[in-house]
């Protein structure tokens, strides 16, 4: 979980160096292009078997999600400071949670309503909405991290049956075709050092999918999860030594408010499910 917070901050802070001269439409698609050909050797491995999935549908919507993330975080993460966009981030456990109860027919709890307006909470402290002006990327970041939450909630589906890099290549087999079309419109020969940024960007983003997935395969998700947290120190550590960013405190304080909630509501389930598989034991 570490390894994958550190990935996903290296990427954003990328962004942000390349996009001072690469369009970030242009560096969404080849983010996603570099991690359909480093998904491909599990493609080759699985060989026909990886066509037979009976979620075709579901890896279709989840095509559409994961566009709608490139074309709001990309852009949003290329405004705002690197530990801005990542404390925002930490909303998409929790808008998770609300699709979980309105689409997947999961039961509400006095505890995950509680989880999701403190994680509101968190939002308004970061954003501060009349005390400071709101500034459009977090808007973007914002709505990336609802796109972000309901592709997890497809995942979360398709993965009762298919394997978990099979939900990963086929996110990457929708997005890329589909983010040509506005890559070209904006399209920018790159210098090979642009060039190496974009590679790296989406070197970094299969890391961080590839760790994620482990992680939570490893382990439950109440004792990986509060390690995510090391996002936003990172992220102030590489903001600051990038470009001299530094988080102020309401960043801080409504990172915390938003990762506590979803670290409290993962325990919470997790109780739950422990003690429904004793009812089911005795």
């Amino acid at each position: 979980m570490v390894s994958a917070a550190l990935s996903f901050t290296l990427m954003t802070t990328l962004i942000r160096e390349v996009a001072v001269d690469i369009h970030p439409f242009q560096i969404g698609f080849m983010r996603v292009l570099v991690n359909l050909i480093l998904i491909l050797p599990f493609a080759f491995r699985t060989g026909r078997a990886i066509w037979m999935t009976p979620n075709h549908k579901i890896y279709a919507f989840r095509g559409f999600t994961g566009l709608v993330f490139v074309l709001t975080y990309f852009p949003g993460a290329a405004l705002i400071p690197v530990s801005d966009s990542q404390a925002l981030v930490f909303t998409s456990p929790l808008f998770l949670t609300a699709m979980a109860i309105l689409f997947l027919g999961e039961r509400y709890s006095s505890a995950r309503g509680m989880a999701l307006i403190a994680g509101f909470c968190g939002v308004l402290i970061i954003l501060r909405p009349g005390f400071d002006e709101v500034n459009i990327g977090a808007v973007l970041v914002l709505i990336a991290a609802v796109a972000n939450a309901a592709s997890n909630a497809t995942v979360k589906y398709a993965t009762r049956t298919d394997h978990p890099d099979t939900a990963v290549f086929y996110l990457m087999l929708w997005v890329t075709p589909v983010m040509l079309g506005p890559a070209l419109w904006v399209w920018k020969t790159p210098t090979l050092y642009q060039l190496g940024l974009l590679i790296a960007i989406g070197f970094f983003a299969t890391c961080n999918q590839r760790f994620l997935g482990r992680s939570f395969a490893s382990a439950d998700a109440t004792a990986v999860l509060p390690f995510d947290f090391a996002r936003l120190p990172f992220a102030a550590l590489i903001g600051w030594i990038a470009f001299s960013e530094l988080p102020d405190i309401w960043v801080w304080g409504g990172g915390f408010v938003i990762f506590g909630a979803s670290v409290l509501l993962a325990r919470h389930e997790s109780r739950k499910r422990r003690l429904v598989r004793d009812t089911q034991r005795r």
